[in-house]
């Protein structure tokens, strides 16, 4: 009995029939090759015409060995040669066409558009695309489907869909159905795999900085999440969360600190935390309070516990500008409630559109309503209501329901607040940045928000010092002793070094104050390397004694330094300590500052890798102060993805199981550098005022 296999050619489509029973005749010459070129055989020797395809690919010719002639058959793109008998099978040519021959995949590769992925040693992501040997391995199969669902979010039903099942077999006859039931515990291998290589991760360093924060999901259980920031070994910034637990009501200080210890004793991580970022509940204070006793009380506590608890910045950000929203909150009802009204009638969008084409107002910018809770959308809103201030009045001339149009000193309040937000946006994109920027940003665009409010303070505009004065408050509650951590990370900025704090510090407190603040930074970093210098000290003496005991266990018949020689080194030894050489610390700040090239984007932990070895001790510092978040964005990320996975849909899911799907995703997704739209990220569109095809439509006509 035949089975047919389907061969596809670049222009033949046929069944070949390969005998069960059949003996293969075929085997592979590994001797070499010749470059002839050689008419391709139409017939064979009996006369027969050659109806496979593989005859595209192949040419016999005859080849001397060991004095007699040989007939082969060579491939035309690799030149690989194979023994043949005339009228034999052509399996073993087949193969070599499907997939072993590397120069005719290279050649469809350009004609056919085929996708290429990244090597596993530039993404340290195994695609497992291919089984052992190159053919169907259904295990392997099933772990990439089990890393599919987790990664994108998927439910397990998917496995399961019909023509998920037709695509899967259309590709590959050997595939074989996999169960949602089958799929989950493969989910849960993957989830522990991946977990063991992110503990033999962790081992390699030294210190970890966390993000925490709580949520309550649709089903009203509260989880917190935990991530863990740190630079790895090529100096790049990673982060993964690391914990995704529920915690049991009410979220005290005591709950929260007891469910990250037990998350890091899990992890094996509990000595290498350095800081913890939360936001300002008087819960979170608690919690920080009793966990930086606990590592206190094992001498584990990193820095010195000067940067162990680090408020939240976009927090902070958010509490000061909604203090300074409060001024104009008349105006920001009428504008938020006249935009719900234009976008619950395509008509009115489409008359709102009409009149601004009449008088000349550009119709690309969205219209868009805000979240309350949201400022920046708040601010979004703003700017595009005050781009159709002029449509908005000539709309409430048309229409009596809408009543909702702001006074013209509300307009011009609106207009003075928007232009005083723009620094906020900008230091809130910073340090709410997706790639999670380096500590040494944060310095500056606090000193930036500090110059704008007080700016508005001094003003002579009554409206603008009524505004600043709540902001002021705000900031000199929460900032007004500007975190040593802040300006410690700035001079870690080599284009800046002092040069940051020297400067910035003359703006943010008074003259008398300045040169003792700077100093006290100083005072603070000094300190910091000398630990660092003691721990590296230490470290290489210990080294030096285990390899002074081993070389005098092995060489006990080895002569003793004469007096003489034990004199020269005694004076060596203290020539050395007359004549120090200046530490890293004093050699750093010392250099003039890095000017970068061109005006290329700086990434100042690719600078600290590339002059790791020159500053050995004071890089070792750097990285771990570099790598500390000032904002909780980290963790509040997790509740995106939490969202997501715990949907109206899916909300009986178990508490592991959830733990599983929001951490794993994130490492897969880390891992290959892949990403899934949030559904943020779709309401942002559902913001827009499409007005542009409206305009198009009408000057048409």
């Amino acid at each position: 009995m035949s089975t047919p296999i389907e061969v596809e050619d670049e222009n033949v489509n046929a069944s070949i029939a390969i005998e069960e029973s059949q003996s293969v005749h075929l085997e592979e010459e590994d001797g070499e090759t010749v470059n002839e070129d050689i008419e391709e055989p139409g017939l064979s020797k009996a006369g027969r015409k050659r109806k496979s395809p593989v005859w595209k690919h192949f040419v016999e010719i005859e080849v001397q060995e060991k004095g007699k002639v040989v007939p082969k058959v060579e491939c035309k793109h690799c030149k690989k040669r194979y023994k043949y008998v005339d009228g034999g099978p052509t399996s073993t040519l087949l193969l070599h066409v499907k997939s072993k021959c590397a120069a005719l995949k290279k050649e469809r590769g350009k004609t056919q558009g085929m996708l290429n992925f990244e090597s596993q040693e530039s993404t340290n992501f195994s695609l497992g695309i291919s089984g052992p040997g190159g053919g169907y391995d259904h295990a392997k199969n099933r772990e990439i489907m089990a890393k599919m669902i987790i990664a994108h979010e998927l439910p397990f039903a998917f496995v399961e869909y019909t023509w998920f099942n037709i695509l899967m077999k259309y590709n590959n006859h050997m595939f074989q159905k996999v169960s949602r039931q089958t799929i989950k515990k493969e989910c849960m291998k993957v989830f522990e795999s991946e977990r063991e290589k992110m503990k033999k991760w962790f081992k390699d360093i030294s210190k970890i900085s966390l993000t925490s924060d709580c949520w309550t999901s649709n089903t009203s259980v509260g989880y917190m999440s935990l991530t863990a920031q740190y630079v790895d070994a090529n100096w790049k910034l990673q982060k993964r969360i690391i914990s995704f637990i529920d915690l049991a009501p009410p979220h005290s200080g005591e709950v929260i600190s007891d469910g990250i210890l037990d998350c890091l004793m899990k992890w094996g991580i509990q000595d290498k935390i350095g800081t913890i970022t939360l936001d300002n509940a008087s819960s979170n204070d608690r919690a920080a309070y009793l966990l930086k006793s606990n590592f206190e009380g094992r001498d584990k506590l990193h820095f010195g516990g000067l940067f162990f608890h680090v408020r939240c910045c976009a927090h902070i950000l958010n509490l000061i500008v909604q203090d300074g929203l409060k001024v104009i909150k008349e105006c920001l009802f009428k504008i938020r409630e006249g935009v719900k009204y234009l976008r619950k009638s395509p008509s009115k969008l489409f008359k709102f559109g009409e009149i601004a084409i009449a008088h000349g107002v550009e119709t690309k910018r969205s219209l868009c309503s805000d979240v309350q809770t949201r400022w920046n959308s708040t601010h979004r809103m703003l700017k595009s209501a005050l781009h159709y201030k002029t449509v908005i009045h000539q709309y409430a001339m048309r229409d009596p329901n809408y009543e909702w149009e702001p006074k013209d000193v509300e307009w011009d309040e609106a207009g003075k607040i928007c232009k005083f937000l723009e620094v906020f946006v900008e230091a809130t994109n910073i340090f709410s940045g997706t790639t999670y920027p380096t500590a040494n940003l944060f310095l500056v665009e606090t000193y930036n928000v500090k110059k704008e409010i007080c700016e508005a303070y001094r003003s002579s505009d009554e409206f603008l010092r009524k505004m600043s004065k709540p902001m002021f408050e705000k900031f000199e509650k929460y900032w007004g002793e500007v975190g040593v951590l802040m300006a410690v990370a700035s001079i870690f900025d080599p284009r800046f070094k002092l040069a940051s704090v020297q400067y910035t510090f003359r703006e943010l407190y008074q003259e008398y104050e300045v040169v003792d603040r700077i100093k006290e930074v100083t005072d603070h970093l000094r300190a910091l390397y000398e630990k660092y210098a003691k721990a590296v000290v230490n470290s290489l003496n210990s080294n030096a004694a285990t390899s002074t005991s081993s070389m005098e266990e092995t060489s006990t018949s080895s002569e003793a330094l004469s007096a003489a020689q034990s004199r020269i080194f005694a004076f060596i030894k203290e020539m050395n300590g007359e004549s120090r050489s200046k530490s890293d610390l004093e050699v750093y700040l010392e250099e003039p500052p890095f000017v970068p090239e061109g005006g290329r984007p700086f990434d100042v932990l690719v600078w600290w890798c590339q002059n790791c070895s020159k500053f050995p001790i004071l890089s070792k510092l750097a990285k771990d102060v570099l790598c500390i978040p000032v904002t909780t964005v980290a963790s509040e990320s997790a509740f995106s993805a939490g969202g997501r996975v715990l949907d109206d849909y899916r909300s009986s899911l178990s508490k592991d199981m959830v733990e599983l799907l929001v951490c794993g995703g994130d490492w897969l997704r880390a891992a290959s550098k892949s990403t899934v739209l949030t559904l943020q990220q779709l309401a942002k569109e559902e913001e827009q005022l499409e007005v542009e095809i409206a305009m198009k439509n009408l000057s048409m006509s």
